[in-house]
């Protein structure tokens, strides 16, 4: 008896810069300072819009040589205290001073207070700022939303997530991965996985993008998490949390 050969299920798919199934809302236009209504509507739907190269190609590079110094600074006092805890193995996470005058291309870009105003309102600040460097071999988290239990599924988000890929977002160094529209969910990622959230899931995107890119998303709904960093280096990322002002953003970035 011939058995059928059943084709492979597809790899989980991957963001290749344009901004998952919505190719036109997500490249930026030459100093755009305001979201388009159709970006907009894909944040609001999905739960996160790519924003490729925002950034300065010169911006992104003196960001990625100061970070990557701070990250194996931290390394460095690792290996002169083994056994030091961390918050998570094989992660340099800091947090960083929104103040600091070398982190005002991040903090006071005009379209992050454009994305937040259409997805919580006006008057948004920036309230956090962080650092994620998964070293090769680390870096892979459940997925998850950050405020579950307690997230919101409707209304005003509670907390825009802006991470700047500081070096380029690949498809072997540990990019961002999502599930399109799982903020409209009060299920947890447990439900839907027989390992907490560890495993691929069949919605899920990893956001591919260049150096300077900016991901918008909501922190605090939406499943997401880094992936494992199968890359030789540093894998630098920044995320800048905005809320209303009575509002306090996560404590971490992925």
């Amino acid at each position: 008896m011939t058995r059928a050969f059943q084709q492979p299920a597809p790899p989980p798919a991957e963001n290749q810069v344009i901004g998952g199934h919505r190719p036109g809302y997500a490249r930026p236009v030459a100093g755009q300072a305001e979201l388009t209504s159709q970006q907009q509507r894909s944040l609001a739907e999905d739960g996160y819009l790519l924003l490729p190269s925002v950034l300065a190609a010169g911006a992104a590079d003196a960001l990625a040589g100061r970070l990557d110094g701070l990250a194996r600074g931290i390394i460095s006092e690792w290996d002169a205290t083994p056994g030091k805890p961390s918050e998570e193995a094989g992660v340099v996470g800091i947090r960083l001073d929104p103040a600091d005058p070398g982190y005002a291309p991040l903090v006071r870009q005009p379209l992050l207070f454009s994305a937040a105003g259409a997805v919580i309102g006006p008057g948004c600040q920036v309230n956090g700022l962080s650092l994620r460097a998964p070293l090769p071999g680390c870096g892979h988290q459940g997925l998850h939303p950050d405020f579950f239990p307690g997230h919101r599924i409707s209304g005003p988000w509670q907390v825009l997530a802006a991470m700047w890929c500081i070096t380029a977002f690949t498809s072997d160094n540990g990019p961002l991965r999502v599930i399109p529209g799982s903020h409209r969910t009060r299920r947890d990622p447990v439900d839907d996985m027989e390992f907490p959230g560890m495993g691929p899931h069949p919605d899920e995107v990893k956001l591919i993008a260049p150096a300077g890119s900016l991901i918008l998303f909501n922190s605090a709904s939406l499943w997401h998490s880094g992936t494992l960093n199968y890359s030789p280096g540093l894998r630098l990322a920044v995320t800048a949390y905005l809320s209303a002002p009575a509002n306090t953003p996560p404590g971490g970035a992925s």
